[in-house]
């Protein structure tokens, strides 16, 4: 945490500046898993709670789209898309752990009391980037797969191993690889920000992704981190995730500390 930039308020009469962004380096992802890992452990009842919650929700969704293979991948990616606004609970957990408040798990649930209107806002904006995201994994399927009808997982193994549907493979990881790069930027900082201080949608999203454009490569490690252990999550049959989902919720917001003033 060396250098920090002020970033420029809105050139609209009125408006408030926005918080500065700090410089980080590289290997800042790694210190916030180790804080994320000690608030996970503090009162691991109400952090597992929202993993179970998180894992539970996960399940449910996969359950429903098992016998859609238009929706299947697209279900697991459009979950990831709308996981910052499920952590909003572990948010408001470490933030009480760092002011020193009480932080059971009925505090947390209150952490939308802060900012309302605003929480309420991005939380659209998450599943109209998933609702989205389905639309789009369904009209490239829709164009490009030229299979025989298989179920979910079926089909998803005949397009990894059949080079006739390799264009649709590469189609189909652009497009979510973008969708997924703008809502990290957007979200990355956001979403705790929102919950830590009063601030308006708008400047929340300005602010994340200032962070990330003066940021790039360790954010971009942050991501990749991100990815991996969520990826291990769903590996264990989504049980993985009752701790993951916490761990990396607990890490995200002492991220967004380090990165705004």
């Amino acid at each position: 945490m060396s250098d920090s930039f002020a970033v420029p308020p809105a050139p609209t009469s009125g408006a408030t500046s926005l918080p500065n962004v700090r410089r980080i380096g590289f290997a800042a992802p790694l210190r916030w898993l180790g804080l994320g890992w000690r608030d996970l452990w503090r009162q691991p009842a109400a952090s597992l709670f929202y993993g179970i919650a998180i894992a539970v929700a996960g399940a449910v969704i996969l359950g429903v789209t098992a016998s859609l293979p238009y929706l299947f991948a697209a279900a697991i990616t459009g979950f990831l898309l709308v996981a910052p606004m499920l952590a909003a609970g572990l948010y408001e957990l470490s933030r009480r752990y760092l002011a020193g408040e009480p932080a059971a798990l009925t505090d947390s649930m209150l952490a939308w009391r802060r900012n309302p209107s605003a929480l309420v806002g991005f939380g659209l904006l998450s599943i109209l980037a998933g609702t989205a995201w389905q639309v789009a994994s369904v009209v490239i399927v829709a164009l490009f797969y030229k299979g025989p009808a298989l179920a979910p997982q079926a089909m998803i193994i005949e397009v990894l191993v059949n080079p006739q549907h390799y264009l649709m493979f590469f189609i189909y990881m652009c497009s979510g690889g973008l969708l997924a790069a703008v809502v990290f930027a957007l979200s990355v900082v956001s979403m705790p920000m929102l919950v830590d201080r009063r601030s308006d949608l708008l400047a929340a999203l300005s602010t994340s992704v200032n962070a990330v454009a003066e940021n790039p490569l360790p954010l971009a490690f942050w991501a990749a981190l991100l990815m991996l252990l969520t990826g291990l999550g769903f590996a264990t049959a989504l049980l993985g995730l009752i701790v993951v989902m916490p761990w990396l919720g607990h890490a995200s917001f002492h991220a967004y500390k380090e990165l705004v003033e």
